[in-house]
């Protein structure tokens, strides 16, 4: 049986949830109400796979046998957790997948931390770090520590207000650690590499061009042909290549079936940081993708025109999420 397509942009806090009685907060449901129609871009199922999804679908009136088994979405929402994603860049960093591009591409220097003793402030020269719940939306459970150069600093000194010392324990409570990372400054470009993987192993779709805060919150993706993104990105040809090989590779022997997002970040002095994100579910890249391919490119709205409330449209070339209060 042909699943109905579904835009649940929440799935990503469903799964932190993971239970299958999820309701997102109000202002999400009512984005999810009003963006539906985003769902006719794809062919089949939903935005995102998880246990609350599952039950949505069972409500519906679909079978159980039509949709994924517990164990298939058990290892999906590892594979969407942030651990997996620094244990795919430290295995990336290891194995060098463009040896003549090495001075190009960043290390892995995150760290999932699974406990308050285990954080990395104070214990190198960094003096700025990003946080990331290991699960989160768009940027929403990510935020910044400024460490300080006192002399035999402690943690509570290191924290810029008491506040994040405890909205990082709650992270690590609630969701078993947390993702800390260097914060890299001089961001040039946000970008992403879009692949579908199917029992036939691993396809390409193209690059994806966004734009995104310091924090990492969606702001919007360009709609363009893969000649003009690809000039956006600017970066050499047998790197870019050598990173779509690696992935192609790597994501073929997993057991996840579906799109595949992974994103990046070129900083102004060209060098990249060839995995910040990655995101087994759709993105809002491959949805630039496929407008680019139905022809719509012009400003248009892309659901109704309403004076309040969700509306997307392309505007000035991008795909835009806008909220009319």
């Amino acid at each position: 049986m042909k699943i109905p397509t579904l835009f649940n942009p929440s799935n990503d806090m469903a799964l932190a949830a993971n239970v299958r009685q999820y309701f997102p907060p109000r202002r999400i449901q009512q984005m999810e109400e009003d963006l539906q129609g985003l769902s006719r871009l794809w062919d089949e199922g939903p935005w995102g796979w998880s246990l609350a999804t599952k039950q949505r679908y069972l409500r519906m009136g679909i079978t159980e046998s039509d949709l994924p088994s517990d164990e298939w979405l058990a290892e999906v929402r590892r594979l969407s957790g942030r651990a997996f994603a620094v244990e795919y860049h430290k295995k990336m960093s290891s194995q060098q997948p463009s040896p003549e591009n090495e001075s190009l591409l960043l290390p892995c220097k995150a760290r999932f931390c699974k406990s308050m003793a285990s954080l990395p402030f104070g214990k190198d020269e960094t003096q700025k770090f990003i946080c990331k719940a290991p699960w989160s939306s768009s940027g929403r459970g990510n935020f910044i520590v400024n460490a300080t150069t006192a002399s035999a600093p402690t943690f509570q000194s290191l924290v810029s207000e008491s506040a994040i010392l405890q909205r990082i324990e709650r992270i690590i409570r609630d969701q078993g650690g947390i993702v800390v990372e260097p914060f890299y400054e001089g961001k040039a470009l946000d970008f992403a590499m879009e692949f579908w993987v199917s029992d036939q192993g691993t396809k390409f779709l193209g690059y994806s061009v966004f734009e995104a805060d310091e924090m990492g919150h969606y702001c919007g993706n360009y709609v363009e042909s893969q000649e003009a993104l690809t000039q956006r990105i600017n970066l050499p040809a047998d790197l870019l290549r050598s990173l779509i090989d690696y992935h192609k590779q790597q994501l073929s022997t997993l057991s996840y079936r579906g799109p595949v997002g992974i994103d990046m970040m070129k900083l102004s002095d060209g060098r990249v940081h060839p995995l910040v994100e990655i995101n087994f579910r759709m993105t809002m890249g491959l949805l630039a993708l496929m407008l680019f391919e139905k022809g719509i490119r012009a400003d248009q709205f892309l659901t109704p025109n309403r004076t309040h409330g969700f509306v997307s449209s392309i505007r000035q070339g991008r795909l835009v999420i806008d909220y009319l209060p």
